[in-house]
């Protein structure tokens, strides 16, 4: 079984580790060597998921050189015998990679020998073209089963629905399943061609086709979300898949973030963290005569550790790509008094989430902003706010929209949003909220302006909100039904980059716009 560790610098722990990490490859070498004797044979799959653009080595991400590194040691112990698999979002999430739409992603994906790559939601943020230029780049298949064309009621053309692998004579069926999430997960102007079908139920149908072509093994590569407690229970969508499809002997998760390494129905499920922290590793013995599994392992390979070294190729790939961005990615804008915190799952309004929601209300000349919580990725920390920082913050390339909704649609709007936690709390400008907390959840008791007058619920208001959302995205569904919809064309990045220049020094620390009521006192949340 592969054990998760985590090395902490310079504890008496790491040589003890290193030591047990070498006794344990040694062990592996010779397992390998005589597994075959036996009519056994050990294959091993490397996986990594949303990485994110997160080529630079910074805070807690290792970087693309150091991942790769991990990677190709890893490899080198047994090629023949192992496959390397994307569970997708690699591309969208920072200035080095977004710059150049994720170009630099995949060139270092080339020289790692990635076997396979499946779409996350964030394939899409760049549209269709953007994407199969990234694949027409590749030296790897992207494959995607679940992902059915409106008009024609069939996979995909763009998309292949599986690949097979040969390794020591075991053929390897690689089934491609994107999250149903990805419906309004995805800017749904792009998807809105699409549908996203069960996965289940596609793995099912394919199943028995791909044992007839010849397949020994069947693993499924998807992008969905995948949770783990600390007692070893997985939760999730890609828990769901494990229990419900029949004849599949892995299966790959991303989506959420996570650590995940156990087993479902007796089938290993992985997800590698995020930005390229860990590598997701399972082990497959297989038994040549019955060519079924007889035994498996899976865990992670935490980055980084001591003593990591930085592949020099991909160095060299990075160097390259950070002379043609740098001139941009480092200019200063602004600088920040406080910092302005987020966090993408709050279920709070946040610092950051205030600033630009009234740096877009501003902008537009509205009354009210909407901003969803996801569509910023990160805080910005005190002191100098460069263009690089603001395309951490905003990496996508969403506009302003504007639309008029009644005091009781925009109601609705915030109703859904403390009802459905799980997306983070919408952010908003314009607009102070009062709620109390029961048992069933959270109840919106008043909703004012800020000078307290209350939100009338037959008025009219001018709501500006992000493209994304007014395509219905995080299932926001009711800004479709506002009225004189209207795209200004205006980047919510330029408008960040705008309010930046012209504030030059942001002295914000948040504000009572969101309030918590307890029994006749009031508490300040945000």
């Amino acid at each position: 079984m592969i054990m998760r560790t985590t090395i902490k610098p310079y504890s008496w722990r790491v040589l003890l580790m290193i030591a047990i990490s070498m006794l344990i490859l040694v062990g592996n070498t010779l397992a390998a060597q005589t597994s075959d004797e036996n009519g056994l044979v050990k294959l091993e799959i490397l996986t990594v998921n949303d990485f994110h653009g997160a080529l630079a080595e910074t805070g807690k991400n290792p970087g693309a050189a150091k991942l790769v590194e991990v990677i190709n040691e890893t490899i080198n112990r047994d090629a023949d015998g192992t496959i390397l698999l994307s569970a997708g979002d690699m591309f969208q999430g920072s200035i080095d990679s977004n710059l150049l739409y994720g170009k630099s992603v995949v060139e270092v994906m080339n020289y790692a020998r990635f076997t396979a790559m499946t779409l996350g939601n964030h394939e899409f943020d760049w549209g269709l073209d953007v994407l199969k230029a990234r694949m027409a780049q590749a030296n790897f298949p992207y494959v995607c089963a679940n992902i059915i064309d409106r008009k024609t009621g069939k996979p995909v053309d763009f998309l292949k629905q599986y690949v097979m692998v040969d390794c020591k004579d075991v053929k390897i069926a690689i089934i491609g399943i994107a999250t149903p999430e990805t419906a309004f997960k995805a800017d749904p102007k792009i998807t809105a061609d699409y549908s996203f079908e069960d996965p289940a139920k596609i793995v099912n149908a394919l199943v028995p086709q791909l044992k007839k072509r010849g397949a020994d093994i069947i693993v499924v590569l998807s992008h969905l979300g995948a949770w783990m407690d600390q007692a070893g229970n997985i939760s999730g969508e890609a828990s769901k898949l494990a229990l419900e499809a029949k004849g599949i002997d892995a299966v790959v998760a991303g989506h959420s973030h996570q650590i995940v390494s156990g087993k479902v129905n007796g089938i290993p499920v992985v997800e590698a963290y995020y930005n390229g922290r860990d590598v997701g590793k399972v082990e497959l013995v297989v038994d040549r005569h019955s060519r079924k599994v007889v035994d498996s392992g899976v865990g992670v390979i935490s980055l980084p550790y001591p003593g990591l070294t930085a592949d020099a190729k991909v160095q060299e790939i990075l160097t390259v790509a950070e002379k043609e961005i740098a001139p941009v990615k480092n200019s200063v804008l602004g600088k920040s008094v406080y910092g302005l915190s987020h966090d993408m799952v709050a279920s709070t309004e946040t610092v950051l989430g205030q600033w630009v929601t009234d740096a877009m209300r501003q902008k537009a000349g509205a009354d009210i902003a909407f901003e969803n919580a996801g569509g910023l990725r990160t805080g910005i920390d005190a002191g100098n706010i460069t263009l690089g920082k603001l395309y951490e913050v905003m990496p996508f390339e969403n506009t302003l929209v504007t639309v008029d909704m009644t005091g009781q649609q925009v109601t609705a709007v915030l109703d859904y949003a403390i009802r459905n936690k799980k997306l983070g709390m919408v952010q908003y400008s314009g607009i102070k909220v009062v709620y109390s907390e029961a048992a069933q959840g959270w109840k919106i008791i008043a909703v004012t302006l800020p000078d307290g007058t209350p939100l009338i619920p037959d008025k009219t208001y001018k709501v500006v909100i992000n493209d994304f959302m007014a395509a219905g995205g995080d299932g926001f569904t009711v800004f479709k039904q506002g009225k004189n919809i209207t795209e200004t064309r205006i980047q919510m990045r330029d408008v960040m980059r705008d309010a930046l220049e012209q504030q030059k020094l942001v002295d914000f620390s948040g504000d009572d716009r969101w309030k918590l009521v307890v029994s006749s006192e009031e508490r300040v949340v945000a």
